[in-house]
């Protein structure tokens, strides 16, 4: 009787730890609690997104900001287009950080040629578009650019946005312009091989070269008066 309690209690705790250890891996891919705040849609086109699938992770610092929705191939450009939804609460400005992101494009803006040429009203008119526009901005400026990004040496893909600095942003459902996509193994590998192939050529032939350039010379005739 007390075996078979035994066997139960620890049958009980096996079960328990792999259904932890099950949530926890499905916590790490990112495939569970992504449930996104004010969430919106973006767009991004990549040569190559191999390994890349839907509800992958998005970060940016390290910090998981969204979720891969789709992922198509557009018949025109042929290039593998992007959809995924980002956090708004994490990926827009407050109004105090709104205000001081207006102040300095409003700066920058005035420094312009058009502006300074412009007249008082039209320079008026050139300020309310400016801050009109910025209402749907993002925290994601246009040197930003996203790449596709591994989870260690062999995990899985996810995109990663790498904040570029500027000081235009883009705004909410634009296409994000920048972009790196897969580089695969065995394009490293190739690239490898090829480059010493070429570099090994390149050495052989440079002392074909030079080990024929004396023997010209010998073979030249010598005039002697």
């Amino acid at each position: 009787m007390k075996s078979r309690t035994s066997e139960l209690t620890v049958g009980i705790f096996v079960i328990i730890f792999g259904i932890a250890l099950f949530f926890l891996a499905m916590k790490v891919s990112g495939l569970v609690g992504t449930n996104l705040r004010d969430s919106y849609s973006m767009t991004a086109q990549f040569d190559n997104v191999n390994g890349l699938k839907p509800r992958a992770k998005v970060t940016m610092s390290g910090v998981t900001i969204g979720r891969v929705d789709s992922i198509t191939l557009d018949p025109i450009t042929r290039l593998a287009t992007v959809k995924f939804a980002l956090d708004g609460k994490l990926t827009s400005f407050d109004a105090e950080q709104l205000k001081q992101v207006q102040n300095n494009a409003l700066e920058e803006l005035r420094y312009s040629a058009d502006y300074q040429q412009a007249d008082v009203a039209q320079q008026k008119a050139m300020q309310q578009q400016l801050i009109s526009n910025m209402t749907s901005i993002t925290s994601i400026d246009e040197d930003a650019y996203i790449m596709v990004a591994t989870n260690g040496l062999l995990g899985e893909k996810y995109l990663k946005v790498v904040p570029g600095g500027g000081l235009n942003y883009v705004k909410r459902g634009e296409m994000v312009s920048n972009t790196q996509g897969t580089m695969d193994l065995e394009d490293l590998i190739s690239k490898f091989i090829t480059g010493g192939a070429g570099k090994s050529t390149s050495d052989s032939a440079t002392t074909d070269s030079a080990a024929s350039q004396p023997a010209e010379v010998e073979a030249e005739p010598a005039f002697v008066e």
